[in-house]
């Protein structure tokens, strides 16, 4: 019975005697992992293993050129009035806007170490319109809470149906920066400015987008040209 117990001792004590031979002698058979984690190194070369070099983190790309792609820009309607019929001589005709669509900004990367500031100012620079990164909206900044004031024209009576329209310049870009070793891929999407249109309805809006957008919205189908 005494032998018993004496061996129950020695096994519980098995794993704190491995580790005390390691830390004497490191080169001891059955040293290449203690207390359950395995070594980052070859048993036979000493070397570290390739797979554990594969889990050290990528070097920070922090820096990096640009090179920039499908880069897309236009007006983009954003608020519209109900439609004010000059009905009245004199005095001022007041457009109340409503929301058409909230442009909401964002900067999306393979790599977090590329920020979103440092997009914004490349952008600014690959857009060569003395554009400040500034100017452009970044993520959190949208469209919908710019500040606004309120439309006015002078009534003349003529009976026109008339509607206001606002809108921003939307840019949308895809990119790609050189990192140490690798490559980061991203994409971008911003606004600036403020554009306004007038409309009458019944008169062609034009070519552009934006006010031929909120001419069917407000007006109804487009007028046929002749």
């Amino acid at each position: 019975m005494v032998r018993g117990r004496l061996l129950t001792k020695v096994r519980r004590r098995g794993w704190a005697a491995v580790a005390l031979l390691c830390a004497v002698v490191p080169s001891a058979a059955g040293c290449t992992a203690v207390a359950g984690k395995p070594s980052v190194r070859d048993a036979a070369t000493g070397a570290v293993r390739a797979d554990v070099r594969a889990a050290s983190p990528a070097p920070s790309c922090s820096g990096g050129a640009f090179r920039w792609s499908s880069v897309h820009r236009g007006y983009r309607l954003t608020e519209i009035s109900p439609v004010v019929t000059d009905d009245r001589k004199g005095g001022w005709i007041t457009f109340r806007l409503g929301l058409v669509r909230n442009i909401v900004p964002r900067v999306d990367t393979s790599d977090g170490s590329v920020s979103a500031h440092r997009v914004l100012v490349a952008l600014a620079e690959h857009l060569s319109e003395g554009l400040d990164a500034e100017q452009l909206a970044a993520p959190g900044e949208e469209s919908a809470d710019r500040d606004h004031t309120p439309a006015r024209v002078e009534a003349v009576g003529n009976g026109q149906r008339l509607v206001e329209a606002e809108g921003v310049l939307v840019v949308e870009a895809s990119f790609t920066v050189t990192c140490p070793g690798r490559d980061v891929h991203g994409s971008v999407t911003t606004w600036f400015g403020n554009a306004e249109d007038s409309i009458a309805c019944g008169v062609d809006p034009g070519e552009h987008a934006m006010p031929k957008e909120a001419y069917e919205l407000a007006c109804g189908p487009l007028p046929l040209r002749r």
